[in-house]
């Protein structure tokens, strides 16, 4: 399938906030791909480190990848945002510029969506590494589990029409599980999601990715949840919800 031209246009977006150091990996493992209709897009989100500077500025050089700039910092949901209306394919995958995936990523997660048209994406399992070594395999998915567990990978392919039916990322969010929030409202609005068992995508643990800020703050985004969403939780007793997240959030074994 994925040496097909007629294959549908897959959009991996980057944003990139002072992440020069990885940027260049997360790129090239795009780059990779078994699966050959790709744009990469790189959203440089008011970077100040010179490090990224530079390697913005060689990507710009080698028209390798489209580059967009902010301005202003405007955070992870706004500069994802950015990156998406501007993207041309049919389906867009998230990549965060300190993460990797694997070079068949895009090829198994086209061919879920290419075959349902009820899937409106679709995740992974994940392999850490950096300072942690471990493979996460997330259940099956179900909206209901998505509810009060953040079961999807923040790398998942989804369908453009999805993004634009719910009106992107929330960019309230900026505390983090910016991507939570997005599943439950692409599961809100009817779109079922759908996971592959196999670890494609790869997430850098180094103590400052935007999960380990969100976790910082996990009390602050449920609240945050509850409220957008609060007649999803009114009637399974949203107290009972929030309890079951705090149970997570000690839990070493399941990631956030």
């Amino acid at each position: 399938m994925g040496n097909r031209t007629t294959n549908p246009l897959v959009s991996i977006i980057i944003p990139c906030y002072n992440y020069g150091i990885y940027l260049e990996e997360a790129i090239q493992s795009a780059l990779n791909q078994t699966y050959k209709n790709i744009e990469v897009i790189v959203v440089n989100d008011a970077s100040t480190d010179p490090l990224t500077l530079s390697k913005i500025t060689e990507l710009e050089e080698s028209l390798i990848t489209q580059v967009i700039h902010h301005k202003k910092n405007k955070g992870i949901s706004a500069t994802r945002n950015t990156a998406i209306k501007v993207a041309t394919g049919k389906y867009i995958l998230p990549l965060d510029a300190d993460d990797k995936i694997d070079p068949t990523t895009v090829e198994k997660t086209v061919e879920v969506l290419e075959t349902n048209s009820k899937i409106g994406f679709v995740s992974m399992g994940m392999r850490f590494f950096g300072d942690v070594d471990d493979v996460f395999i997330p259940p099956k998915y179900n909206f209901y589990t998505l509810l009060y567990r953040n079961i999807i990978s923040p790398t998942s392919l989804f369908r453009k029409e999805a993004w634009e039916q719910v009106g992107g990322y929330n960019e309230d969010f900026i505390y983090g599980y910016e991507d939570w929030e997005f599943w439950i409202n692409l599961g809100k609005n009817g779109w079922d999601g759908f996971l592959i068992e196999e670890p494609l995508f790869q997430y850098r643990k180094h103590g400052k990715s935007m999960i380990d800020t969100a976790i910082k703050n996990h009390h602050l985004i449920i609240n945050q949840l509850l409220h957008v969403h609060h007649e999803l939780y009114i009637p399974i007793n949203s107290k009972k919800i929030k309890n079951k997240w705090l149970e997570k959030t000690k839990s070493k074994s399941v990631p956030l």
